[in-house]
């Protein structure tokens, strides 16, 4: 009986102490490991973070699109903050005022990007407006050039109007003494003749050695008196007549007044006034 409680007693003493050799095993590897973390705390590495590149960029940014650009590349700074603070490589304190400086440039790029954004749809609008504009006076200075023309047009239209009614008046007037002066003309021609030969007469009547061959002669001398008289007329009615056209080629639009019948009673005047004046002749001659 007392061999087999001493074997025991020594298995429960060894097995004891290889249980002891364990923990203390143990306990020597948590405090290497603790010791190793503990080193690798005191030595930090550096956080390599400029504050100023993002706001840099911001301040140099003019158009929503490059504005976008930097609002990236902040939200690419925050994260690899955030993994940095999450590594324990670096000064933790170094990195959270890193993270929230990463953070307010984060929500100014925010607002570069909106603020850009408005900026641009008012300058749109702008454009827009003024472009509006621009056609609008555009529009209004062709209305105003185009009233100008017609009203230039209108103005001419009645000078020229004008032009002509006094052109035709002028002419009208021309050939009203031309007539008046032709018929004068021939007044007196006619006039001369007829004291022509009334002083003929007179000289036949005071001669008492004329007889009846010398009658004859006289009468056959006043015949062709007349019929030279009547050629002179007829002459100085087509005179009259190729200086009214001459008048009426050389107007612009007054020729074209001239009717058939003002030429016919020009003309026509001047034969009653010729026949008349022949008759008269004749009438003393016989």
């Amino acid at each position: 009986m007392s061999l087999s409680v001493k074997s025991d007693n020594n298995g429960i003493s060894a097995g004891m102490s290889s249980h002891m050799a364990g923990v203390k095993n143990r306990e020597e590897t948590v405090q290497k490991w603790r010791k190793r973390n503990e080193k690798k705390k005191m030595i930090k590495r550096s956080l390599n973070y400029n504050p100023r590149e993002i706001a840099n960029q911001l301040v140099q940014a003019s158009k929503s699109r490059v504005a976008a650009v930097v609002l990236i590349r902040a939200k690419g700074k925050l994260v690899s903050l955030q993994q940095a603070y999450v590594s324990e490589q670096y000064d933790q304190a170094e990195v959270r005022t890193a993270l929230a400086h990463a953070k307010r440039m984060v929500e100014c790029s925010r607002l570069k990007v909106r603020n850009l954004k408005e900026e641009e749809q008012l300058k749109t609008r702008n454009d827009k407006g003024e472009d509006d504009g621009k056609i609008k006076r555009r529009r209004e200075v062709r209305k105003r050039v185009k009233k100008k023309e017609q009203e230039l047009k209108v103005k001419l239209a009645i000078e020229e109007g004008h032009r002509v009614l006094k052109e035709k008046q002028r002419q009208q007037e021309l050939r009203q003494k031309r007539r008046l002066h032709r018929n004068e003309e021939l007044g007196k021609i006619s006039e001369a003749d007829m004291k022509y030969m009334e002083d003929k007469l007179r000289e036949r009547e005071n001669s008492h050695s004329v007889d009846d061959n010398g009658v004859v002669l006289e009468l056959s001398g006043a015949s062709a008196q007349l019929t030279e008289l009547k050629m002179m007329e007829q002459q100085v009615e087509q005179q009259v007549e190729m200086e009214v056209e001459m008048s009426m080629s050389a107007a612009d639009f007054g020729g074209s007044s001239l009717s058939s019948a003002d030429l016919g009673t020009a003309s026509g005047g001047g034969s009653v006034g010729v026949s008349e004046m022949a008759a008269a002749t004749v009438d003393v001659s016989v």
